[in-house]
């Protein structure tokens, strides 16, 4: 399974490299971001912008990108969806990644749109994804949750097919947003996969405890 999700998640990592590729800045838009990026001293308000404060009051709401939904290209929903945890733990793609991500050790908070020192800290963080796949999906099929002769009641195994119809749609650009609904199947069978984890743990600790008791002597 390590190998047939890793085919999956390679050919959509490329392409959202291939993207921000096209999309990354030149060495003028960066000095002219770092221009407009300097701060200003604030300038003396006017009488109408004294009204306009005094009605706002208190009334102000500050969106930041981390407070707001992200529209995500498909791709990385194919990928976060087959691999919720690898994703997780490496932070790929996220607005604000945590702190304690991959991503946020090595890029913090920088957003969008990418800057040549971006894209070689994102390739990095790539690196980082296909090693956490292979270890996330080595472990899972080295212990099943679900010894049964129907393929679909083993959630690694269910997970992997909606990976692999998922990556199949994402690259055929007519339909590739129709890999959207796999991709929701597939974060589905995460909380399955979640469910099934706790539930064995405790028949292993039931066990356990019950194992110890000492029988009664006659």
């Amino acid at each position: 399974m390590a190998g047939i999700n890793l085919a999956v998640a390679v050919p959509m990592i490329l392409m959202m490299e291939a993207r921000d590729q096209r999309n990354a800045l030149t060495e003028e838009e960066i000095m002219a971001k770092a221009r407009d990026d300097v701060p200003r001293p604030p300038e003396p308000p006017t009488t109408e912008q004294d009204q306009a404060s005094a009605e706002q009051g208190e009334e102000t709401v500050d969106f930041g990108p981390c407070a707001m939904w992200g529209h995500y290209p498909v791709q990385v929903v194919v990928v976060l969806a087959a691999n919720m945890p690898s994703v997780t733990m490496t932070g790929w793609e996220g607005d604000c990644p945590p702190r304690w991500s991959i991503a946020g050790r090595l890029r913090g908070k920088t957003t969008w749109p990418p800057t040549p020192l971006w894209m070689e800290t994102q390739r990095m963080i790539d690196t980082g994804l296909w090693l956490f796949i292979v270890m996330q999906w080595f472990i899972i099929g080295m212990f099943p949750l679900g010894r049964t002769q129907k393929w679909w009641a083993e959630p690694g195994a269910f997970i992997t097919v909606c990976a692999v119809l998922a990556g199949t749609i994402a690259v055929i650009p007519a339909i590739d947003r129709l890999a959207r609904f796999p991709a929701a199947i597939a974060t589905l069978a995460w909380f399955w996969w979640l469910g099934l984890v706790v539930w064995k743990t405790l028949q292993l600790s039931w066990r356990m405890t019950t194992g110890w008791r000492v029988p009664r002597s006659n």
